[in-house]
């Protein structure tokens, strides 16, 4: 059976990280309520599936699917791991962070942000420590490049969890 990751937020960034997951073997499900992201995240894969074979020393592994959930509790149903992609606005992130650990409190929660620290986005949260930055380079699909980020409410073992499974 396939792992499976939730992208919260279909934009360029959270449509790079569905084709990384779905091509790397992951089932993933996209929540994000506006009208462009089924099509963001078309484009994205469409674009990975050209470039990726194309540089890789080996073969890939079958892909994975994607779905889009209607509700962030749906997409997170049966998830591993979940990288957030929204827009850069800190109320926002503690929003979605607060509906995510409601659904699911366990849940290992990557942010794709590039502005703020774990301590910031961690505030007010029901589990920080599950709460880490995992910002990417882009091309999200092409660049296994990351940077992740953490704070003293950050486990080692989170932090090696969340970079095993954003490297894969």
């Amino acid at each position: 059976m396939a792992r499976k990751a939730a992208i919260i937020g279909g934009g360029v960034i959270g449509g790079g990280w569905t084709a990384r997951f779905v091509l790397n073997g992951w089932d993933v499900a996209v929540f994000d309520p506006g009208p462009a992201a089924e099509a963001n995240v078309a484009t994205m894969l469409a674009n990975a599936r050209l470039a990726v074979p194309a540089v890789s020393d080996v073969p890939l592994p079958p892909e994975g699917r994607v779905s889009f959930a209607a509700t962030m509790a749906e997409a997170l149903e049966g998830a591993e791991y979940v990288q957030e992609s929204v827009s850069e606005r800190l109320e926002l992130k503690h929003r979605v962070y607060a509906q995510m650990q409601q659904a699911n409190p366990d849940i290992l929660i990557g942010s794709s942000t590039s502005g703020f620290k774990a301590e910031d986005l961690q505030k007010g949260a029901v589990v920080p420590g599950n709460i880490i930055v995992a910002h990417p380079f882009t091309p999200v699909y092409m660049l296994p490049l990351l940077e992740i980020s953490a704070s003293p409410a950050n486990t080692p073992e989170i932090i090696q969890r969340t970079a095993a499974i954003v490297t894969e």
